[in-house]
Order: structure tokens, then sequence, then C-alpha cells
């Protein structure tokens, strides 16, 4: 190959007369990229067997997601991979938590053969708090070191995910130990939203390298200064990225240990917004300069991770390059994967078994099962804009002997739906503001159960028997008529549906969900499936009852 960096032998490809970000010296510089087997080979003056004239364009390296889950887009990676390649995206660290706490091994091996069966790279991390939580009931049961060592060899997996029980961390349980040190010579991704003080050092001293879960300035550079690498996260509902940048613009806090994630983020956010395009765009908006904003999607990432090869647009460097109009709009012209040009041809995808096409087992439910009896004060649920934080407050509700839900107040209810133990729960919700109907859902982090949210009891009884009907996915009644459904009948969560056809039906189901009252500062569907997940404050509903995160018990009716 040295001869092709002398430039004694014409490369396979040059891309000729470009601006090249240098994410080294932090200048763009005219230059030629010469491409051999998908690798940069040289940056300089070069001929090529073919050559394309890029003057006038700007090349930077392809974006890197460093954290997100392939089922929050609903679609399946051979999908995704086409979506997220227009948008600039060419690497993704990946968390299949979602699917493997459904499905186990199962689940984890579709995913990880479906991804080797795209054009995008995906490296997983392989998912570490399958159940996040002992006394929640999720479909797999427990997924342990044991086997997570059964993939340690694969070349896609780099990584352990998210580690969420950080009690288990700090207080040395043994199985999380294990899988502590099964993954101890490789990055371990955190999840510790508002834990401080001595919690956290301890939680960064077991060798936890990442966290994504802050959401303001104070919580990300208080993590920062543990050595905590901060994942600013930019999803559909979790919107952190302007406080967080903000805060470090103010104070001038360095970025040097920062990188972008999208999280959770829907299929027609990316479509309509971007991807990781959409978090350097409005860095760039908010005051971030250009270079530290891509060294963010792509060379910070990379290092993070121990990609040697991506992040950069340098000999040696895999050909993954971003052709632009404009850097500071991030107006993409063209991406380049592996040296040849992204295009939307198709794959054929990976077919899941047919077990993992049928995993919604519910019990019949009946109206007295969803009453919720009213008191002085009952306990509430109450939703934050743009954030998965909720709050626990205690207030008169509307209705007489049963809580009778009037707005601001909507009925809240989780049924297990993996036909372990039939448990169906109840809780009053705030903020969400639905009015003349239902919605409902299989995706609710992160056991997975059926969770549904309306105003009247038949409307939430009809959604749950339609999501049963398909075997999962999103479901949005209104006036006693399902008016939108999007099938998801992998584990209940991914679509077998072409991209643009699920994008479509995202955007009507939102678009209608917001006409019914819910707040445009809430996604509907992404708000809806947090509302389940014990392991963010204040408070959840799980198929056992009303928990209380911060005091760690459930909640007497």
């Amino acid at each position: 190959m040295f001869e092709y960096s002398l430039g004694k032998t014409k490369s396979q490809l040059v891309l000729k007369h470009a601006k090249v970000m240098n994410v080294f010296s932090n200048e763009w510089i005219e230059q030629d990229i010469a491409i051999q087997y998908g690798t940069i080979v040289g940056v300089g003056a070069y001929e090529g067997e073919t050559e394309i004239d890029l003057t006038g364009k700007y090349v930077v390296p392809g974006f890197i997601d460093a954290h997100m889950h392939i089922e929050s887009t609903l679609v399946a990676p051979e999908e995704l991979s086409k979506v997220l390649l227009t948008q600039g995206t060419t690497t993704i660290l990946s968390d299949p938590h979602e699917l493997v706490n459904v499905k186990g091994a199962e689940a984890l091996d579709y995913v990880l053969q479906a991804g080797r069966n795209t054009t995008l790279d995906i490296y997983t991390m392989l998912p570490s708090s399958v159940p996040c939580f002992d006394k929640d009931t999720n479909g797999a049961g427990e997924f342990t070191a044991a086997q997570m060592s059964a993939y340690i060899d694969d070349p896609n997996v780099i990584g352990l995910g998210e580690v969420m029980r950080v009690k288990d961390v700090v207080l040395e349980e043994e199985k999380m130990v294990e899988k502590l040190d099964l993954f101890k010579d490789k990055p371990i991704d955190g999840h510790a939203p508002n834990v401080s003080g001595k919690e956290l050092e301890a939680y960064r001293f077991a060798d936890i390298l990442t966290d994504h879960e802050s959401s303001t300035y104070e919580e990300a550079l208080d993590k920062l200064r543990c050595g905590f690498y901060v994942l600013i996260r930019e999803g559909s509902q979790a919107k952190n990225l302007e406080p967080i940048v903000n805060g470090f613009l103010a104070h001038g806090i360095p970025f040097t240990r920062t990188a972008f994630c999208t999280d959770d983020r829907h299929l027609d956010d990316i479509l309509n917004e971007g991807h990781i395009s959409h978090c350097i765009q409005k860095a760039i908006a908010l005051g971030v300069d250009e270079f530290t904003a891509y060294k963010m999607a792509t060379l910070h990432p990379a290092t993070i991770y121990g990609l040697r090869r991506k992040g950069a647009v340098a000999a040696g460097y895999q050909a993954d390059l971003v052709v632009l109009n404009d850097p500071k709009t991030v107006a993409i012209d063209c991406v380049y994967k592996n040296g040849h040009k992204a295009t939307l041809k198709h794959l054929k995808a990976i077919e899941p078994s047919e077990d993992l096409l049928h995993t919604v087992v519910i019990p019949e439910v009946l109206k007295e099962d969803i009453q919720i009896k009213r008191r002085d004060k009952n306990h509430v649920i109450e939703v934050e804009s743009d954030s998965l934080l909720t709050k626990h407050v205690e207030e008169e509700v509307p209705g007489y002997v049963y809580f009778e839900p009037e707005a601001p107040y909507n009925k809240a209810v989780v049924v297990e739906r993996h036909g372990k133990n039939g448990n169906i729960a109840t809780a009053i919700l705030k903020g969400f503001n639905l009015t003349q109907g239902a919605i409902g859902s299989t995706i609710a982090h992160d056991s997975h159960n059926m969770i549904l949210v309306g105003d009247n009891d038949d409307d939430i009884l009809l959604a749950a028997k339609t999501l049963e009907h398909f075997q999962g996915g999103y479901v949005l009644v209104q006036n006693h008529e399902v008016k939108h459904i999007i099938p998801c009948p992998i584990a209940g969560l991914i679509s077998t549906q072409k991209a643009q056809i699920v994008s479509g039906l995202l955007k009507e189901l939102k678009e209608d969900a917001h006409k019914m009252g819910v707040p445009a500062s809430l996604d509907p569907f992404q708000a809806l499936s947090f509302l389940a997940l014990p392991v963010i404050p204040e408070i959840r509903l799980l198929d056992g009852g009303l928990y209380d995160v911060v005091q760690e018990q459930f909640i007497k009716p």
C-alpha cells in the first residue's frame, strides 16, 4: 500500500481539490484524498484511476453516534443503515438492551446478524443491566456475565453497555462485579442520572468511562470533574444539548472530553431534522467553533471507544467521508462509506425467528382492573418538558369514588405483556393532557411491558386489544376508533416496514396526539415509553405498581 501513499501508483479513487478538515490541527486545507481498498492512503496532491472534482466542497470525517438504541428508531438495522448514511452518520455505538430485555440471547443474535448485513458500521455494547430493576418484569429474565462471555470475542462487540444499576456497582454486588471484570479492558458506558458526591466517585472508580444522562450543565460538569467522558444527548424527548453546551461556553469549559449521542431518537426526527448532523449544526449555532463541533461527532467518539481507524481524514483512516456544501449548516452534498459513494441500494433484511415475532401475551383487561380509588390527595406522576425526568406530587384529583380523568390529568396503565404474571397497574399522570382518546405502546423502557395513557377507559382498553392483535407497536385511539397503528412485531419493538413508511406513520400519529392535547414540548410516544423506567427519578409506573425512585420503594395505594 505504500506505493499508493508515495504516489508511485495511482489509487483507485482520488477526491480532488476539496477543502479538507484536519481535526488534528484545526485547519481547512485544499487537498486531494487518495483512497485504496476503502482506506485513505494519503492526503495531499495525488492522481487516481478515477478522479472526482470537489472544488468548492468541504470534506469531514463520517459522523459517529456515541450511544444509541436501534430499537428506538422503530426500524430494523438494514433500514436504519440507509437512513443514517444519508444524514452523514457512518458509525454507531449501539446498546441493544431493549431487545435483550424482551427475548435475551435470541434477540441479541438477531440484531448482531442484522448489523453485519448493513453498510453502516454498527458496534455493539453488550447490555449490562438486564433487567435494570429486580422488581420489574421483563421477558428474558437476567442476562448474565456467563451469557455475555460467549460474545466477548465478536469483532463487533466492543464494550459493556450503559450500567444502569448504580447501587450494584457501588455496593460491589457479585453479579455486577463479574460483568465489570469481564469488560475490564474494554470501554464501559455509564448511566447515572442525578448521581453525585461520593456515590459518583465510587461509580467512576469502577472504571465506568462515560455518562449520557446529564440534563443540566451543572450535572455534566460534575461528571466531567470526576473523569467521565460526557456524552451530550439530543434525542426525541431528552434534549440536553442546549443547556449543557450553553453552560460550557459561558464558563469556558473545554469540550475535549465530550461527544454527541442521540440515545433515543425517532425516525421521523432523523429524517426531518438530522441525526448527529443535527447535533453539530445546533452546537455551531449556539457558538461552538466548527472544528470543536465536528470533532465531538468524529475524533472524540472514535478516541473514547478505541476506533483507531475512524474519526479523521488522514492516511491510514477508514474512507468514511461526508462531503459538505456548507460546514456551518452541515449541508450534506454526499457521503462516502469505505471509499464508495453511499447509496440506498436495497439490502435484504435478516428474517427474525417466529418466536421473536410473537412476544405480546397479555391477560384480558377489564374496566374493573384499571380503576383508581380517589383519596383526599393522590400520588401523581408529573411529566417534565424536553426531559426524561418526572416529578412526584400529591394532589387532589377529579372524581368521586374513583379518579375520573380530566385535563390536566390522564390515566396511565401498564400491562405485563410477556405472559409471566398478568400484572396490571394504574397511575394518575399530569401534564400529558391527552383528550378524547388514548395512546399505547409495547415500547416501555426497559422491560417493555404494554403502557397506555388516555382520558377514558373504553379507549384505553381498545388500545390494549389492538396492540395485542398486531403483536406490538404504537397505537392511537380517538373517540372509540383506532385511528393510527404502527405494527412493531419484532419483539414488540421494531417494524418490518420500510423506513419511509414508518416515518410517515410516525409523523401522522404524533401530529394527531398533539392535536388531542399533548403539549408540543413532549414527544408523545418517547415520553410515554419512559414512564416505566425505574432508574430515572422521581416516580414511575411498573407492572407491580407505582414506584418511588428516590425512596426506592413501591407506593402503597
